[in-house]
């Protein structure tokens, strides 16, 4: 097992250096200059002297040996070209707790729900409450999550006056987003836990639990539970990185400072280091949240862990 998570850093780190290229070169040739639009009409030497000072005087091969560099030895992001005097480090160190808090009770909130809810929906296949889940699920699925937010903000918000519709640093302020993001995700996490608990309780080794005389709940508990869990756990994976870049719609809707305004910003301002440092922040989680998924595998279903340490 630990060769075989060796194996996947090793993968990770070079995934993001393969990110890291491609991104640097795809920015670097991108139409637009973020110092045109950072400087206005100041005269060309004073643009000259802002262009050396973030290195756009240099080639795009060398600027990108002396990104990696900085990158490598020191895990430095580079310094914000349109917001002055703000490195990417100190803005996601400042800002991703932010989106963070969001995420993750959002996460919790969607993984607790959902699986509940799709294993009371197989449990009653074909009755009233496997019924009102599936049409619940299929609503929510199809329904945008700022359509949510605006629902949530006309009827909870300004309709009822239950929570503040903006505003952020009480825990009141995190009620509106964090149900809008928790929606859509409750519906996914329940849909794919129906689909796996179905598939699960047809199996010989249910059957041969149930005509031992194995009480429903232990069954269920033991052995529906923990088979049914391996595509929740995959899907796991990628919602932990999601926790910081899947907010981006919800931050904005509800004014709020986390890393998706930011993102937002700098994409529409070109400001590269921004977008090049956001984008390997992200990427890193991914890949993380990835070997995260492998080890639960080993957890959730020993046979994994026995193959994995086989090889």
């Amino acid at each position: 097992m630990f060769k075989f998570i060796l194996k996947r850093i090793f993968y990770g780190l070079f995934t993001l250096f393969l990110i890291t290229t491609a991104t640097f070169f795809l920015i670097a040739g991108a139409p637009g200059d973020p110092i045109a639009a950072k400087v206005g009409q100041m005269p060309e030497k004073a643009q000259a002297v802002i262009r050396t000072k973030y290195g756009l005087d240099k080639p795009v091969v060398v600027r990108y040996g002396i990104y990696m560099k900085n990158l490598i030895t020191k895990g430095d992001f580079g310094e914000s070209i349109v917001y002055t005097g703000k490195s990417v480090n100190d803005i996601i160190k400042k800002n991703a707790p932010i989106s963070a808090k969001i995420g993750i009770i959002a996460l919790v909130l969607q993984i607790v729900i959902g699986v509940l809810l799709g294993l009371i929906s197989a449990l009653h296949r074909g009755k009233t409450p496997d019924y009102i889940i599936r049409v619940l699920v299929v609503l929510a699925i199809c329904v945008p999550s700022f359509v949510f937010a605006a629902l949530l903000q006309y009827f909870i918000g300004f309709k009822w006056k239950l929570a503040p519709v903006f505003g952020w640093g009480e825990m009141k302020h995190y009620i509106l987003p964090v149900l809008a993001y928790t929606i859509g995700g409750v519906a996914s996490y329940t849909k794919f836990m129906r689909s796996s608990t179905l598939s699960v309780i047809n199996e010989d080794y249910i059957l041969t639990a149930k005509s031992k005389g194995c009480k429903k709940g232990r069954v269920i508990k033991k052995h529906v539970m923990r088979n049914s869990m391996i595509p929740i756990v995959t899907m796991t994976g990628p919602a932990i990185a999601g926790i910081f870049a899947g907010s981006f719609v919800i931050e904005r809707i509800f004014s709020i400072p986390g890393l998706g305004s930011y993102y937002v910003k700098s994409v529409t301002n070109n400001d590269y280091t921004m977008i090049l440092g956001f984008t390997i922040f992200f990427a890193a989680l991914y890949v993380l949240s990835l070997i995260f998924v492998d080890i639960m595998y080993g957890v959730v279903d020993p046979r994994i862990r026995i193959t994995s340490s086989e090889d």
